[in-house]
């Protein structure tokens, strides 16, 4: 929720605003699944449902391209991580973005971390994506359909 709406307060007041999504019948990302237990969450919208990254100085749009969906976010149980869980999810992020219409999908991963929130650089290089510009400690990246 970090890049829909700054002003939402950890914790329930997030909680609260993805419910909303989901009972608005939106679908603000995907699940991984290891059996019948959730393993892994990645946000994946179309970019303009991210006000704060809209805004951003770094990562606001350069261009103006329509149809770009936006990856913003990776949780991974700490039991799962290193199992390809991430690629995964972003393989799915980006087949669920075309599959709803999106032209082109962009991430903003950090360039040295491979753990952070966001993805690292090498899991979306492996994953096709493009560097489009760097954007301090990231890269925007970016897949075309």
């Amino acid at each position: 929720m970090y890049w829909r709406d700054r002003g939402l307060r950890h914790g329930a007041p997030k909680e609260r605003a993805m419910a909303e999504l989901v009972a608005a019948g939106r679908e603000p990302g995907l699940l991984a699944y290891d059996d019948e237990s959730p393993v892994g969450w990645v946000a994946v919208a179309p970019r303009e449902e991210y006000a704060a990254l809209l805004a951003s100085p770094q990562y606001r749009p350069r261009d103006e391209d329509v149809g770009v969906w936006a990856i913003t976010c990776f949780v991974i149980d700490k039991e799962v991580r290193r199992r390809g869980v991430a690629a995964a999810l972003l393989a799915a992020a980006v087949e669920y973005a075309f599959a709803h219409g999106a032209a082109a999908v962009e991430a903003y991963p950090h360039v040295a971390k491979g753990d952070d929130y966001m993805g690292g650089l090498a899991l979306y290089e492996r994953a096709g994506f493009v560097k489009v510009r760097d954007a301090n400690k990231r890269a925007i990246v970016r897949r075309q359909r």
